[in-house]
Parts: structure tokens; sequence; C-alpha cells
């Protein structure tokens, strides 16, 4: 019955902020229109020419109207977004055609952030159920606003990316793991891999790292504290990284095949993605990638003033200040969840087993794709929205129970949650780049 009435909560949590957004947002809560494009293209492009004809692989275009003949395309091909990560919504479009698909997609996709955000907000009750100060209900549902309502789950409702299944995957096989269902925990591990391989190679590789650390640190058994179960077994280890890599490696042999009979192919090269291809422009540095702290890029509030807004209009002038100092008290929000995920990984045994890979990955993303992070920030930062609802409700919950008594913790507690809940909004709301 507790469970019933925390997914009620749940649900009614995030069906009054999607009513809200809808109505008030000027970006409203369906896809926007270049991404149903792009979704559109990609799958009526396999339903035209054969759904195997160019091995699964298809176009990434926000065109309109465009011819999507296979000869038109043959040199574009995306091989990035393959058929598997496409099938909820080439079954909408071959079923359905173009209306079903923009009907149910974008609500298929808002599902699957509900279905998130439940997971994150459950594993984060297991995680602090033996030191939790306040009721456990209220430490989930706090968690589970953070993470609904944060800006980087907004923009996956207007353009999602594979981001949600990887995280939805990846969170479902931990909780099969806490369940004691370790070959359930495998093959969600593995539909991880299958949703997004890159995803799938930085955690993989973060397990491999551990291993290798404690090697060379020769610190036995040190490692069990990172993985997914409890055993202390070599194979149950090899398992959790063969389940996370085998998608990576079939999907690169894959692609591989693919390449070599079809010719050209659209995309950008690694090199370009990292930002040293002696023609980066969009490279960001290091603080490029990390502008996703502040919710939205900075342009966001720049981009609709001109010089002559700035040198006469007053309004304009208060509109940009209020923006920026909005961004920046996001940023340092995002900052603060930062310290707590660390407090929850020295806390929790399930937060050293549940946080450190996705922070890692995160990590792994910022330092080597900084090109990539400064330009397409909102979808490699998805993953983000669950560390910094996790780790902002558990620094918020430490600093109430160091007040003089749970019930002045509790009081003061309402206040800042629905502060910081208005911000998420407001900067949502100031988001016109995706």
């Amino acid at each position: 019955m507790n469970l019933l009435l925390r997914l009620f909560a749940y649900i009614s949590i995030f069906a009054a902020y999607i009513l809200f957004m809808h109505t008030y947002a000027p970006m409203g809560v369906y896809w926007q229109d270049f991404h149903a494009q792009r979704i559109f293209n990609a799958v009526e492009f396999l339903k035209l020419n054969g759904y195997f004809s160019t091995y699964g692989f298809t176009i990434w275009d926000s065109c309109a109207n465009c011819a999507l003949n296979a000869e038109e395309w043959q040199d574009k091909i995306y091989f990035s977004v393959h058929a598997l990560t496409l099938l909820p919504y080439i079954s909408f479009n071959h079923w359905g055609g173009r209306e079903s698909l923009e009907f149910l997609g974008p609500l298929l996709d808002q599902g699957i952030v509900l279905f998130c955000g439940i997971l994150i907000a459950e594993l984060f009750l297991k995680a602090i159920k033996d030191f939790a100060t306040v009721p456990g209900y209220l430490a989930c549902w706090i968690c589970f606003t953070f993470f609904a309502l944060s800006p980087w789950t907004y923009k996956m409702i207007q353009a999602a990316w594979m981001e949600i299944y990887f995280l939805m995957f990846f969170l479902s096989g931990f909780l099969a793991f806490v369940k004691k269902k370790s070959t359930l925990g495998y093959v969600l591990f593995f539909l991880a891999g299958i949703a997004h391989y890159q995803w799938a190679f930085a955690v993989g590789m973060f397990y491999i790292a551990i291993a290798i650390a404690t090697y060379i640190l020769n610190s036995d058994k040190s490692e069990d504290k990172y993985f997914p179960q409890h055993q202390y077994l070599n194979l149950p280890r090899a398992k959790v990284i063969f389940s996370l890599l085998l998608p990576v490696v079939l999907f690169l042999l894959w692609k591989m095949i693919a390449q070599q009979y079809i010719s050209g192919g659209d995309g950008s090269s690694i090199l370009y993605r990292i930002g040293i291809s002696g023609n980066d422009i969009h490279n960001g540095g290091l603080l490029g990638s990390l502008q996703f702290l502040a919710g939205t890029r900075i342009n966001s509030c720049l981009g609709d003033f001109s010089a002559q807004d700035l040198s006469g209009g007053l309004l304009a002038k208060i509109a940009m200040y209020n923006c920026i100092l909005s961004l920046a008290s996001m940023a340092m929000i995002s900052l603060a969840s930062v310290a707590g995920m660390y407090l929850l990984i020295k806390s929790s045994s399930l937060g050293k087993k549940l946080i450190p890979p996705l922070a890692f990955g995160m990590l792994f993303f910022i330092a080597f794709f900084q090109q990539s992070l400064s330009v397409h920030l909102m979808g490699y930062s998805f993953i983000f929205a669950a560390i910094f609802a996790s780790g902002l409700t558990y620094l918020l919950l430490a600093i109430s129970s160091r007040l003089d008594s749970p019930i002045l913790g509790l009081v003061f507690l309402f206040p800042v949650v629905s502060g910081i809940c208005i911000l998420m909004i407001r900067v949502s709301m100031l988001a016109v780049y995706v």
C-alpha cells in the first residue's frame, strides 16, 4: 500500500507539472518541430526503403517535405542511429502513420521520463532508509520532484535523446540486482547498451577501471562495494562488464559491416566531437562542456537582444540581467548537488554502487567530448538529472538534520524545496535552444 501511495504521488506530481508547462511554458511539452520532423524522416526512410535495406541505419535530418528515396541519401546515412533504438517510433509510424507517431511518440517519451524518475526516487529511498531523518515517502517525493522538474528533464520532454532509454534500462537493472534478480539485471544492462552504446561503453569502462585500480593498489575485495551485486566472486563482476560492453562490440561490428556496402555517411568524426580536428569553433573547452550546470545555455539570455536594445532598452537590460542571475542560481544549486552526491556516496552502500558509474560517465563525456557537450549539452547531460536529484535531496536532508529538532528541519525544508522547484521551472522556460 505504501508503494501504491508513492506511485500515486509520483504520477500526480508529474501530471501537474506537464499540465502547468503545457499551459504556461513558451515551448510547451510536445516534440519540437525539428525533432518531430527528424524522427519522422528517420522512420519513414526505413519504411519506404526497407527496414534492413541499409542494415537498419537511417538518416538523421530535419528537412521538411524532402524526398526520402534511398538514392538521394546514399552518402548521408547516419551511422549513430539504428532501427533498434527507434523501434517504438518505427512501430507507431508503420501502423498509424505520421499522425500516430507525433501523437504517441511524445507520450511515450514522457512515460519513460516518468518511469526514470520513479526508479531514481525508489532507489534513493532504499539508499537512505537506514539513516533518514524525515519520513521516507517525503524524501523520495522530493527526489522525484527535483528530477521531474529539472531543466535537463524538460529538454527530453521536448526532444528526447536515447539517454532516456539508457537511464531507464540501467536503473531498472540496478533495481533488479537490489532485488537479487541477477539474470534480469544482466539482461536490462544489455538492453541499456543496445539503447545507447556510448553510455554503455563509459559505464563499462568504469567497472573495468575499478578492477584495474584494485589490482594496482592490491586492495582485496574493495572493488565489490562499487559493483551492483553482493557476491564476492569474479564471475558476477565479469558478467556485469560483459552485459554492458557486449552490445557496444556488436554495434561497432555491425556498423563496420554496413560501411563496407554503404558509401559515404553522415555525421562528424570523433576528433571533431572531441574538439581537436583543427576546425572547432563550437568547442568551448571544459567550461563549455560544463555549461549544462546552469540548466540551459547562456545565449538563451543573449540571443534575442540586439545592440540597440542594450543601449536604450531598460526592459531588455532587466530581462538579460535577471536571466543571467537565474542561470547562475541554477549553476550554484547544481554544484551543491554534486557536493550532496559526494556525501551520499560516502554514507550509503547502495549510493556507492549506483552513483559512481553515472558520475564517471558524465565526467567521461565532459572531459573527452568537449565540443559535443558544448553544442549538444542537453542530450548528453540528461543523466545528470538523476545525479542532481539524488545529490541535492540528500544534501538538504543532511542540512535539515543538523538543526535543533527534526520538526524545525522539516519546517525549513518546505520553502527551500519550493524555491528550488520554482527556479527550475523558471530556467526551463528561459530555454529557447535544445
